[in-house]
């Protein structure tokens, strides 16, 4: 399967409000590996009625699901000069 980009906010979020992958699997009506897939790009995307489930119950904002990385080789310096 093809990796798609990872929901590094997701992730640091969860860490940073101590919710484990495990628990929100579970929540979620998956197993803990499956979620890991989703969350790290190597499974499908998240379905909305999740990222909803994920919103409500566990209070994670929605915009990490909506995020679009831009790649690095389109990354632009910005110019400090006026």
């Amino acid at each position: 399967m093809d990796r798609r980009p990872k929901y590094l906010g997701l992730k640091g979020w969860l860490v940073s409000n101590n919710i484990t992958q495990e628990k929100v699997a579970k929540r979620l009506n998956t197993t803990p590996n499956y979620f890991n897939k989703k969350i790290n790009g190597t499974g499908s995307d998240f379905k909305l009625s999740e990222a909803r489930i994920m919103h409500e119950d566990f209070g994670v904002p929605m915009f990490y699901f909506f995020e679009i990385p831009v790649p690095l080789k389109e990354h632009k310096e910005v110019s400090t000069c006026h």
